[in-house]
């Protein structure tokens, strides 16, 4: 059999570690992670190699050569431009005559490739992937099976809430060679994104082999520094190259150590090294060749590439020092910072934890190095939570690093874009917006100003005066130390996550534009935001039949901006307000509205997001019911005869459609994703209406305001609207889950569901006869939320008990 190793990458992740090298050529106790690869091949009886090239191809060819040294024949196959996986194997089409096994070249591995090429001779399969289960697969491309083994699905890179399987693509495959009838040559063609689903559309025999053993994908910084640890603690099986000098010490030839050096188990000291009288070393310290450690110099947990020189009292605590690396006495290097090749650190600088300093740098002496030096690397967690970016004030957010945010989102946007920025009423958030300002100046951005202006007015805005993104910063109405910062797109929704990736990206690497003076733009100061949207508002009313039903309201605002706005419209259509100040006291406003004779109550969250209704009985309307009036007033008032909700959307829903004659649809929960099927869907109405009626929904003035509206069009108290409207009963709940335990538990939904039907639209959806269940795993708690709903107490109560015992169980069987 023949082998094809995939060594094209360039490692940007990896940065600045993979500046000068490629990916496959990252040393791994002083040996580059492809040899590895090769040693695996030819232990299982595979000596034939083709390798794909790209990046730096020479680095490759020049230290393998034919192979002839490691006991094996090398072929080379490089790629002109990136062609993909795939595309860059078609290239060896000649080469691979038979059955053939691909392989990447910067993953450790010691699975055992025989069993996993029996396998794929036994189910007679064309392409059988190579699979691992892991903790947690956010980061790789989940593959889905049945009992059988056979391929059902594939998703690259889930969030929590797309992750159905903890099995993920090692890269690994077995292929047949008709594989290369699927795709032409010098087309750039990928095997998880392209071919994979072909196969399966086709319903061609795919089938993935569960492997037992290691594999670590090294896809960053911490994995790279990882997998030396794994080898030290010998949980893998690969060949170190040195002498195992005693116990958990390993020393290549000629090195020189002082009797009076403490070394600490387990480490690696690579040939030709030289540790000094007081030197410390170790524990899980991994040395290349050619180093000098001066006397009194500390290191532990760290990777040090070669000839490097480590100074008198310096210390190195869980980095990775790169090639050339030249820290003088008494330098100071902390955790996960990473120094590029050929860069001098002079006497008593330190470089503080997650720093990353990009090749051929001076530090002088005694700089505090708190930022990236021109390029970054990875940050240990992701900007964007659930609220965009969140954080304390000028603890986790202040304005340097909201400039940097500013000029993350221009650098990804076009030159001549506008970005329209707003802030809640508080002077912290305002400040924070004059900071995005400018940064998106420096990127050459033009800044309209819509000064201060709720959230969900913000939305709409943006759209209105045609900016290409938005961002809105708030301050916690319960919490004054927290900030929050939204990122929106040009439909004034919020950004979807793959534009969060690019502006962390943007953001870890600085990698931004540089703007002449001649090209900067201005900030256009919008100071009458307001008074359009409120025109906007009321020209959507029926003016006229609301002045004459001479409605009474009660309204709960806390916000004064807000409660303005809301003071200025009901003056306008002639409507009687009475102000409730206690906002938490639901109950006094219910009490106040039934007592005044009211009409309607409203209560509306500062951002004007989230909001309730009281009708003139007295019933509250919120949460499911609440979405309920929201979607009927949308259909009521608009031509749009669809209506798209997301997964967790209650059955009321469909109800709804079905009594406007509307066509129903679910789709994810994120707003781009629910605007972007109503696009597919909708062809009664122009872009631009769709997406200003879907944002007036996230508006709840708008929403009070439409309610009023369909009120007096159909000459209807709110209490009868809501009899037309069917209930059922709903739970929602909250279970503990390890990150761990995640990907294994949707797994494990799947395949011993006794439902009628599963959906995978977001998460894992189980139907049943008259209910649903569906548990979507949270992206930054170690939960699962859990939502269920029947038309019968009782047995919603045993749905949503036996799905949260059942994950119980799944967790718990996996803790022992």
């Amino acid at each position: 059999m023949k082998a094809i190793i995939m060594a094209g990458g360039e490692g940007t992740r990896l940065r600045p570690l993979t500046c000068n090298i490629p990916k496959p050529m990252m040393p791994i106790m002083d040996k580059p992670v492809m040899e590895y690869a090769v040693e695996l091949l030819k232990r299982n009886g595979i000596t034939e190699i083709g390798v794909t090239l790209q990046y730096l191809p020479d680095e490759i060819t020049g230290y393998f050569g034919d192979g002839k040294d490691f006991g094996v024949n090398m072929r080379y196959f490089i790629e002109e431009t990136p062609l993909g996986t795939a595309g860059s194997v078609k290239n060896a089409e000649a080469f691979l005559d038979d059955t053939f096994i691909v392989i990447s070249g910067d993953a450790l591995t010691d699975i055992d490739l025989s069993k996993a090429i029996a396998y794929h001779k036994k189910k007679q399969s064309i392409a059988t992937l190579v699979l691992k289960e892991v903790p947690v697969p956010l980061e790789f491309g989940v593959v889905v099976t049945d009992n059988n083994g056979k391929v059902t699905g594939f998703l690259e890179k889930p969030s929590w809430s797309e992750v159905f399987s903890d099995k993920v693509n090692t890269g690994i495959y077995i292929l047949e060679p008709e594989i290369f009838n699927y795709f032409e040559k010098e087309q750039k063609f990928d095997f998880s994104n392209d071919l994979f689903p072909i196969l399966l559309h086709d319903k061609r025999p795919m089938f993935g082999y569960v492997a037992e053993g290691y594999w670590c994908d090294i896809g960053n910084i911490e994995q790279y520094i990882r997998c030396h640890f794994d080898i030290l603690k010998s949980l893998v099986k690969v060949n170190i190259k040195g002498e195992k000098y005693k116990d958990g010490i390993w020393v290549g030839q000629n090195c020189e150590i002082s009797p009076n050096a403490k070394i600490s188990t387990p480490v690696y000291i690579g040939a030709g090294s030289k540790v000094y009288d007081g030197a410390q070393i170790g524990p899980y310290t991994i040395l290349g060749k050619n180093n000098i450690i001066s006397s009194n110099a500390t290191i532990k947990r760290s990777v040090i590439f070669d000839n490097c020189y480590v100074g008198d009292n310096a210390q190195v605590r869980g980095a990775v020092l790169c090639k050339k690396v030249q820290l003088e006495s008494k330098v100071s290097v902390f955790e996960e910072a990473a120094i590029g090749d050929d860069t001098l650190i002079r006497e008593k600088a330190l470089v503080k934890p997650g720093i990353k300093i990009w090749p051929n740098k001076v530090i002088e002496a005694s700089t505090v190095v708190k930022e990236n030096v021109i390029w970054g690397g990875k940050f240990s967690k992701s900007l964007f939570g659930k609220k965009g970016i969140s954080g304390e004030v000028n603890v986790d957010i202040t304005p340097e690093f909201v400039s940097r945010l500013g000029s993350a989102y221009g650098s990804i946007l076009k030159p001549d874009s506008k970005v329209a920025i707003a802030c809640s009423d508080n002077g912290a958030a305002q400040m924070f917006k004059y900071s995005i300002a400018t940064g998106l100046l420096s990127m050459g951005v033009e800044v309209l100003d819509l000064k201060r202006m709720p959230r969900a007015l913000t939305r709409q805005s943006s759209m209105f005066f045609g900016a290409q993104a938005g961002i809105h910063v708030s301050i916690d109405s319960d919490d004054a130390e927290k900030v929050d910062i939204v990122f929106m797109d040009q439909n004034g929704l919020d950004i979807d996550k793959s534009v969060e990736r690019k502006i962390e990206n943007s953001f870890i690497r600085e990698d931004f534009r540089r703007v002449k003076t001649d090209t900067f733009k201005q900030i256009t100061h919008i100071y009458n935001g307001l008074e359009y949207y409120t025109r906007q508002l009321i020209n959507e009313l029926g003016v006229h039949k609301i002045r004459s039903q001479k409605y009474k309201v009660v309204i709960c605002i806390k916000n004064p901006m807000l409660l303005n706005i809301a003071r200025d419209l009901f003056q306008e259509l002639k409507v009687n307000v009475k102000i409730y100040d206690e906002f938490n006291d639901i109950l006094g406003l219910k009490k106040e509205v039934i007592e005044t004779n009211a009409n309607l109550g409203i209560r509306i969250d500062d951002e004007c997001e989230q909001g309730i209704l009281i009708d003139e009985k007295g019933n509250v309307i919120k949460d499911d019911l609440f979405d309920a009036i929201n979607a009927l007033v949308m259909l009521k008032s608009t031509n749009i005869k669809t209506l798209v909700v997301p997964v967790t959307a209650s059955s009321t829903m469909e109800q709804i459609a079905e009594m406007c004659g509307c066509k129903f649809i679910r789709t994810k929960t994120s707003q781009k994703a629910i605007v972007d099927t109503y696009l597919k869907n909708e062809n009664n109405v122009t872009r631009r209406e769709l997406v200003m009626s879907y944002l007036m929904s996230l508006d709840t003035i708008s929403v009070c305001m439409l309610t009023l509206n369909l009120m007096a069009a159909s000459n209807l108290p709110l209490s009868s609207i809501l009899t037309q409207i069917p209930r059922y009963h709903i739970a929602k709940k909250e279970v503990r889950c390890p990150w761990n335990m995640k990907g294994k538990v949707m797994r494990n939904l799947i395949e011993e569901n006794n439902s009628n039907s599963v959906d995978l639209i977001e998460g894992v959806k189980l139907n049943f006869d008259g209910g649903w269940a569906l548990v979507l795993p949270d992206a930054e708690e170690p939960l699962c939320r859990v939502y269920a709903e029947s038309k019968d107490s009782e047995e919603l109560k045993r749905l949503t008990d036996d799905l949260l015992n059942r994950i119980e169980i799944i967790t718990e069987e996996n803790s022992i």
